[in-house]
């Protein structure tokens, strides 16, 4: 669907639109391999959801604080050179300049983290092994956070985005996101009631933003991200995990969901099968490969999906 700022507005919420949580430009549309274990996929399967962990929360603890940064000094530098819609841009200015870093960390984006190859050896070392798996997941899919409220103004919707890692890759992008505020694209979120939407909509988009870069260091995991950002009036979800409390936010396949805002559908199915296309198993191959294929193909026929289910190809030993 089309998740350009301002693309959807709903007759029966006044003002309400649909905003990715970064440009459209940003939108990946290739191959996605989230790596996963089983007591993961199963809970995926059966509950029909995707649980996006806040990004405070992930491996690297500086990540947030580097992509935050990383967007500061861009603005410090080339800021001038933004088109000037003069309200945006004074918005921009002052939202950078008061405690930025800090204000991420307060109110981060929430990220599902995926691959764009399921042959990533590090990947099934650290998160998926032998009892785990990669899952192909269709790049194209409406997926909106579970029960979102009935809120005047907008609502993010998730947006699958590719890691930025290299220090120019990651200019193009604070370069067109920054513009994108900037030359007014999020204009008709000025005209909501709330004269505080349109601030609240540019602190998402920068959180967004910083949670799509990452230090060249860790290029060889070729990550592509699922970025949402919670609903205003919503709380997240919490669970206990090795890192403490992590919160999270559940997000739901919702194939009509486009067509709905629009004003022109029914209520259609707010929980629909997630999109899954192929599940891998893990190594190493043999005979406990065969079973846990027949496992996985055993759960999926259960819950309704034709998935394709195989292994994963690779000739790794773990110890």
């Amino acid at each position: 669907m089309n998740t350009e700022p301002g693309a959807h507005e709903s007759p029966s919420v006044e003002h309400r639109g649909a905003f990715g949580p970064l440009p459209s430009s940003e939108h990946y549309h290739g191959p996605i391999w989230h790596f996963t274990d089983s007591n993961a996929l199963v809970s995926m399967v059966e509950n029909r959801q995707l649980w996006a962990t806040a990004a405070t929360m992930l491996n690297d603890p500086e990540e947030l604080v580097y992509g935050a940064k990383r967007i500061a000094q861009w603005y410090e530098r080339f800021g001038e050179t933004l088109p000037k819609d003069l309200s945006l841009h004074m918005q921009l200015t002052q939202i950078l300049n008061d405690d930025f870093v800090d204000s991420i960390l307060r109110k981060p984006a929430y990220v599902v983290c995926a691959s764009t190859d399921y042959r990533v050896l590090n990947q099934w070392r650290n998160y998926a092994s032998t009892s785990g798996v990669a899952v192909s997941l269709d790049s194209h899919a409406e997926l909106i956070p579970a029960d979102p409220p009935m809120m005047s103004g907008f609502i993010f919707l998730p947006q699958w985005v590719t890691i930025a890692y290299q220090p120019d890759e990651q200019d193009h992008r604070i370069h067109r996101v920054l513009e994108s505020i900037t030359s007014g694209l999020i204009k008709p979120a000025l005209d909501a009631p709330d004269a505080a939407t349109a601030n609240k909509l540019i602190r998402g988009l920068l959180a967004a933003l910083a949670a799509s870069m990452k230090d060249s260091a860790y290029t060889e995991e070729k990550e592509v991200r699922l970025i949402a950002y919670l609903p205003e009036e919503a709380s997240p979800s919490h669970r206990g995990s090795s890192r403490g409390v992590v919160p999270y936010m559940r997000i739901n396949h919702y194939p009509n969901f486009g067509w709905e805002l629009a004003g022109l559908t029914g209520l259609g199915d707010p929980k629909a099968p997630l999109p899954i296309e192929e599940v891998r198993v893990g190594p190493p191959e043999g005979e406990s490969e065969r079973q846990r294929v027949i496992g996985v193909t055993s759960l999926l026929r259960a819950n309704g999906s034709k998935a394709r289910v195989n292994g994963s190809t690779i000739r790794y030993l773990p110890a």
